[in-house]
């Protein structure tokens, strides 16, 4: 006689013990990459973009609701920019590398010289304390219009640029106690014009440009 099988009865999985909602989910996420973010990351703009677009992403207001290093940067600079009655002759603006400033015409230096001005050197004091007060590397380019003429002290153009870039440095570095790590100087002859190469724009493509990197120490 075949034996009977006994079927034992399994009961039911308690929903409650596995399920998690969704909502908790996303928290539990959340709360991970933020911290695995802060923990790898140097880049305090990235940090700051991820948190602000995960909280635009749960509908909510921004996970960081303050200025960035470089926004706090650029209103003291333009500030200064304007107490000194400087609009026209310094502006700021900014690309993918960081802040930038750049002074038009003969602010730094007179033709075919890398002496700085005494006039702006005051300028120049100013804004290194500012520099001084954040994390940034900076690097500074020197430029040139396309007049290609007898100097005494520089073959080309190519040294010209890359003295003044090089004077400006050195000035933060002995003058105002910048670090001198934090700079990179590079010059560019007049091959990185800001404006259309005709001669009404010369003095504006003949300038010096400072570049407060996104980078930081």
């Amino acid at each position: 006689m075949a034996r009977k099988r006994h079927h034992e009865d399994v009961p039911d999985e308690d929903p409650g013990i596995w399920l998690i909602t969704f909502s908790d989910l996303l928290s539990l996420l959340l709360t991970f990459f933020i911290m695995l973010f802060a923990l790898t990351s140097q880049q305090e703009e990235k940090y700051l973009g991820m948190l602000s677009k995960i909280g635009d992403a749960l509908g909510g207001k921004s996970l960081v609701d303050r200025k960035t290093g470089l926004e706090v940067t650029q209103e003291k600079l333009q500030k200064f920019v304007q107490d000194n009655n400087l609009i026209r002759q310094v502006q700021l603006t900014s690309d993918t590398r960081g802040l930038v400033m750049f002074a038009e015409g003969d602010l730094f230096f007179d033709a075919g010289s890398a002496e700085i001005k005494p006039d702006i050197k005051r300028f120049l004091r100013r804004v290194g304390e500012i520099i001084k007060g954040t994390q940034y590397k900076v690097l500074v380019e020197g430029h040139t219009d396309d007049t290609v003429g007898q100097m005494e002290k520089f073959p080309s153009n190519w040294e010209l640029s890359s003295a003044r870039a090089t004077a400006v440095v050195r000035y933060f570095i002995d003058e105002a106690g910048l670090e001198p790590y934090r700079f990179a100087a590079v010059g560019y002859a007049q091959f990185k014009p800001r404006y259309a190469l005709i001669p009404e724009n010369r003095p504006k493509n003949r300038r010096v440009e400072l570049v407060i990197l996104r980078e930081t120490l």
